[in-house]
């Protein structure tokens, strides 16, 4: 059964709807990082940029949607708090994080919001119509397979995000 808690995070979520979203923002996370030099960003058997925090500027609120990291799997759904007004920078080429203002997702109203959680309400992704375009938001972790590709575990410590389905990067 979900706690107060979870049920406010969710409510919180879906009152986004009938907002504008005028900018987007994150820190994108590298699938792995074989060494310092060589992080790898993106990988066909990955349809998703994996960040550890996405921002939205919702009517001119940064928003941040992020995890709660814990070793128990029902902390790790997709919470939403305000964010910083500017974004905590990471240089460039030195780590497995990027800054990113991502201009291919989406701008303006958001039409609808939808969210899905497991039976103890963390919410596992957050779902956004805006235009034409549907954005989603998840919980989980890229992680390499034996077969030299990657596999998604769900509600991990990432943001999963897809533009309709898509790495947003195409």
């Amino acid at each position: 059964m979900p706690s107060g808690w979870a049920l406010l995070q969710r409510q919180q979520i879906e009152n986004l709807s009938g907002r504008n979203v005028h900018d987007w923002r994150c820190t994108e996370m590298a699938f792995e990082s074989p060494d310092e030099e060589n992080p790898v960003w993106r990988h066909e058997s990955v349809d998703a940029m994996q960040c550890a925090v996405v921002d939205l500027l919702i009517d001119k609120v940064w928003q941040r949607f992020h995890t709660l990291p814990g070793d128990d799997p029902h902390s790790n759904g997709i919470v939403v708090r305000d964010a910083p007004g500017t974004q905590e920078l990471v240089e460039a080429n030195t780590s497995i994080y990027r800054n990113h203002l991502d201009s291919r997702l989406p701008r303006g109203l958001i039409q609808s919001i939808d969210t899905t959680a497991d039976s103890y309400g963390a919410i596992g992704c957050v779902t956004m119509q805006i235009g034409q375009d549907i954005v989603s938001l998840s919980a989980g972790e890229v992680y390499e397979s034996a077969d030299g590709g990657y596999r998604i575990a769900d509600f991990d410590e990432s943001v999963l995000v897809r533009l309709n389905g898509r790495h947003p990067r195409g």
